[in-house]
């Protein structure tokens, strides 16, 4: 039961009692007056059209009440429930005030965030880099999923993250993140005071309870360096072999919360791939619950084209995701060495998508 559902529970349980008091108590005492808390109550949490069904509700059931004891003909009778319509009214009205601007803000957090982290494919260093920021599903909360890079005298360096929270405060520290994080890469030699820094720099940014979890990497073709401080371990996709996540040693804690991350290095041959990813990826469910297998994922990344690769992770996603009510952002980079022709570009009319059982299903299109 989702917390708006369950605040309409409490309101018809109270909208019950008042009822349910007023005809215990008889027709001496009045309670119907107290009837407009349900509208209030109901605009706390849901738009004008919730908030008017339950004000027409209340409005009912005070007429109901008036029938039964039979006290409609009453001036103080008729004033609670002009009161009562009033307070529906204007219940309804904040309702939608309250709506309207929060598209608004959504509307500003979606232009900041999409002015953030914005899409990109290029090559550098060496490397070639696809980077996408996706919503999971049309339902999916602006979230605090963020990505950056770094070309640095040390190599190319990224940030990969995921801002604990939905709405506008995690968009503010994703973007505090990305500029402390460019900051410290440009002017850091070493991959962990980079993360000390960032460390250091957000505490004034973070409350009690915020934190992110992120991946730090400095990446050339021959080779790439981790730190990781409570984030999903990238998936190192080898040219022959099986997927592995790069699990830390040492799991620590995510910014905000004090880690003490250690570094790993993990040598890249000809062919090899490295998939960063949030949680929008490893967390997403279908319809029975079930998370999409990081394996199938790895054999969905073997286009030629890493933009293409990622178009086939995220049309899989969409078909596993399709019908269900749970969404997250995405944030997902894909890099390997540059003129790296190793992988198979799959027939262009085949489709895939996650299987039930975390297997791969594939049909041939049609037309």
């Amino acid at each position: 039961m989702t917390s708006r559902t369950g605040w309409l529970w409490l309101t018809a349980f109270v909208g019950i009692g008042i009822a349910v008091g007023d005809v215990a108590t008889g027709a001496a005492t009045s309670l119907i007056g107290l009837l407009l808390v349900c509208p209030l109550l109901a605009s706390t949490q849901h738009g004008w059209r919730v908030t008017a069904a339950v004000s027409g509700a209340a409005t009912l059931l005070a007429v109901a009440i008036g029938t039964v004891e039979h006290a409609l003909g009453q001036g103080d009778t008729q004033v609670r429930l002009l009161t009562l319509v009033v307070a529906g009214v204007y219940g309804t009205w904040c309702a939608h005030r309250s709506t309207s601007l929060q598209q608004q803000l959504e509307k500003v957090a979606v232009a900041a965030q999409r002015a953030i982290i914005q899409p990109t494919d290029f090559c550098i260093g060496g490397l070639e880099v696809s980077a996408r920021y996706h919503s999971a599903a049309a339902q999916a909360h602006i979230g605090g999923d963020l990505y950056a890079f770094a070309n640095t005298p040390m190599g190319l360096r990224l940030l990969i993250g995921d801002v604990r929270g939905k709405g506008l405060p995690p968009v503010h520290l994703s973007a505090a993140a990305i500029g402390h994080f460019r900051d410290a890469a440009y002017t850091m030699p070493d991959l962990l005071d980079v993360v000390r820094e960032l460390e250091t720099r957000l505490a004034g940014d973070l409350g009690a309870e915020d934190f992110i979890t992120v991946v730090v990497a400095e990446v050339d073709p021959h080779h790439v360096r981790l730190v990781n401080c409570g984030h999903h371990a990238p998936l190192h996709l080898p040219a022959t072999g099986a997927p592995a996540l790069l699990t830390p040693p040492v799991p620590t804690t995510p910014i905000g919360l004090a880690p003490a991350p250690t570094v790993q290095e993990i040598p890249l041959a000809a062919g090899d791939r490295l998939l960063f990813y949030t949680d929008g990826l490893a967390e997403a469910r279908d319809r029975t619950g079930s998370m999409p297998d990081l394996q199938v994922i790895g054999q969905l990344c073997t286009e030629a084209r890493l933009d293409g690769a990622l178009d086939t992770v995220l049309t899989a996603l969409d078909h596993h995701t399709r019908h269900s009510a749970t969404g997250d952002d995405i944030a997902l980079i894909l890099l390997q060495p540059a003129h790296d022709h190793a992988r198979r570009a799959p027939h262009p009319r085949e489709v895939r998508a996650f299987g039930a059982d975390g297997a791969t299903r594939r049909a041939a299109g049609t037309g």
